[in-house]
């Protein structure tokens, strides 16, 4: 993946995420507020993926 598809789809992701965590806590399997977690491990894999596939900065570059 490339820099900028991680950036393209962070917010569907995201939004998917919310929209299954709020749809389990209208099933009544958990919470929302017990949820939280997911969102931040979502996030963060996001996160992990577009550092992973950035361009390495260019020598001599500040």
């Amino acid at each position: 993946m490339t820099n900028n598809l991680c950036r393209a789809i962070r917010g569907p992701i995201v939004l998917i995420t919310v929209g299954v965590l709020f749809a389990m806590d209208q099933a009544g399997s958990f919470g929302v507020r017990q949820s939280w977690p997911v969102l931040l491990v979502v996030l963060g894999v996001l996160k992990l993926g577009e550092r992973l596939t950035a361009a390495p900065p260019a020598p001599g570059g500040h």
